[in-house]
């Protein structure tokens, strides 16, 4: 669960990106680049499961003639954050927000905590997905559901930079699998806010 400091903490950054022209909201133009954003989410899932098959199953290195202790747990676990991150894109540019070039992993993640967590909008968005009407519990438990999305991704930005940058290597099967079904939970629940809010 994300803490109370870390909600400040991504409320006053976001606040800083505007300001440093590190953010941009209400571009009117970002809706058209929705599925831009979603086809390259779609194709970094499919390279992740890919990458997860290649390396978990025997005959399909022996198909692709590769040695049998071949594998590509870091691409996927990159593969997989990438998903999350271009489905975070696809839901900022629905809601005309728009990101710089600068540290825009960073930027996202704290956009995403700001206002989709915090103001509840993604909570909103989720309870349209419930197929039956119910009271204030299923509200707590949709805006929970928006709070672990969340924090997923968070947690698998944070993890694809220490894999990436300080384990390399030494990623295991365990990390990759969790990864892969972080990232197609994620995708899910992105897709369909997408498509419940053309």
């Amino acid at each position: 669960m994300l803490d109370a400091d870390r909600i400040k903490e991504a409320e006053k950054n976001t606040q800083q990106y505007i300001q440093d022209s590190l953010l941009f909201i209400k571009k009117t133009e970002m809706p058209q680049h929705v599925h831009f954003f979603m086809k390259n989410a779609e194709t970094s899932i499919l390279t992740a499961k890919t990458l997860y098959e290649i390396s978990t199953n025997i005959n399909k290195k022996q198909t692709l003639a590769l040695a049998d202790e071949f594998e590509t747990y870091l691409w996927v676990i990159v593969s997989a954050y990438y998903t999350m991150f271009y489905a975070a894109l696809a839901l900022l540019a629905k809601n005309e927000i728009k990101t710089g070039d600068k540290i825009v992993h960073k930027v996202v993640a704290d956009t995403l905590i700001t206002k989709f967590l915090q103001n509840k909008k993604l909570a909103k968005l989720l309870e349209n997905y419930e197929e039956t009407k119910e009271t204030a519990l299923q509200i707590t438990g949709t805006e929970q559901k928006a709070q672990t999305l969340i924090e997923n991704f968070e947690h698998e930005r944070h993890k694809r930079h220490k894999i990436q940058y300080e384990i390399g290597t030494t990623a295991k099967q365990n990390l990759a699998k969790t990864s892969l079904q972080r990232a197609e939970e994620f995708m899910a629940e992105i897709r369909r806010i997408l498509k419940e809010h053309k």
